[in-house]
């Protein structure tokens, strides 16, 4: 199966996973969360790939991608695969392929492929979508919509949302290989998550 299938398939499992999965109960401290959380970074190669970027920016960076997935429309470049809309990025994946890169890129709490998933809540909370597999979480997914002082908040519910609310609400989505660590994981904004066929 090539990747790109791969890739597909995993983003509709996580699709599935936000609209129908349990939600984990709150912790009592609320933690905040601003535009630069929704990114992911390299500090030893200095590589910082943001949703909203440019396809510019991610190419002065990244280079010239090695590939494109024409029925997902992505762009697969030589750590990770990016989603463009207008030339714009609205979505980027990791994964854990064979390569020797993978594990240098994380968000900027520090959480990457290989996370567990105690470090994963540390740093994002409790307040999201979980999926368990035979007993253990699978995946896991949180939504945050921007406030009007350009914070973002946790949500753990999308039925009040809006088409006027898609430009206020991103995402960060793990899946757990059956070590309990992350092998996937994908940010994005609302649109692309749960509306990819305005995206095409």
């Amino acid at each position: 199966m090539i990747k790109g299938i791969v890739i597909f398939t995993l983003f509709m499992q996580l699709l599935n996973t936000s609209v129908s999965s349990e939600t984990l109960q709150a912790s009592t401290a609320a933690i905040a969360f601003s535009e630069s959380d929704f990114q992911i970074q390299s500090e030893s190669k200095g590589i910082h790939i943001k949703i909203g970027d440019s396809k510019d920016i991610v190419e002065q960076m990244l280079g010239k991608p090695d590939d494109y997935y024409n029925h997902t429309n992505f762009y697969e470049y030589r750590d990770m695969d990016i989603h463009y809309k207008d030339n714009i990025v609205d979505a980027i994946m990791i994964d854990d392929p064979p390569t020797i890169n993978f594990n240098k890129y994380k968000t900027p709490r520090k959480v990457g492929i290989g996370s567990t998933y105690q470090s994963v809540l540390n740093q994002y909370g409790k307040k999201a979508f979980v999926d368990y597999e035979k007993g253990k979480v699978s995946n896991i997914t949180y939504m945050m919509r921007r406030d009007q002082h350009g914070q973002y908040n946790l949500i753990d519910s999308t039925d009040t949302i809006g088409t006027e609310d898609w430009n206020s609400i991103k995402g960060i989505s793990m899946i757990f290989n059956q070590q309990g660590r992350v092998s996937f994981l994908m940010i994005t904004n609302y649109e692309y998550a749960y509306y990819p066929e305005y995206n095409f």
